[in-house]
């Protein structure tokens, strides 16, 4: 009988630890938004508003040499998720349009511009 305890206990912990790989290796320690793979550093989910007659651009990437995707129109809100330095070291942040002609768009905007 002791030989099949042994062989049930030592199946239950292979499936454990089977199981806790997995979960391990799904789980990233940075969890990025989706399409934000450049993302440094998780925040806590902040508006920003575009200051009056400014139109802060939306590029595909942190960095001003990438795609303009869209703006965020004068005083229009941005979401902002995450944020990463440039390879210029200027910090960015990633998110989406809020409200205006472009809502929905994702991309990432310069921090100075808020």
């Amino acid at each position: 009988m002791r030989p099949a305890i042994r062989r049930a206990a030592t199946a239950a912990t292979a499936t454990t630890v089977l199981l806790g790989g997995i979960a391990l290796s799904a789980s990233p320690a940075l969890a990025s938004p989706a399409g934000a793979g450049s993302c440094t550093k998780n925040i806590k989910d902040r508006t920003l508003h575009a200051p009056n007659l400014t139109w802060p651009a939306v590029h595909e990437r942190a960095g001003a040499k990438y795609k303009v995707v869209a703006y965020v129109e004068s005083a229009e809100a941005f979401r902002a998720k995450c944020t990463a330095k440039s390879r210029a070291g200027n910090l960015w942040y990633y998110g989406y349009i809020e409200s205006g002609p472009g809502y929905g768009k994702r991309g990432w905007v310069y921090s100075g511009n808020f």
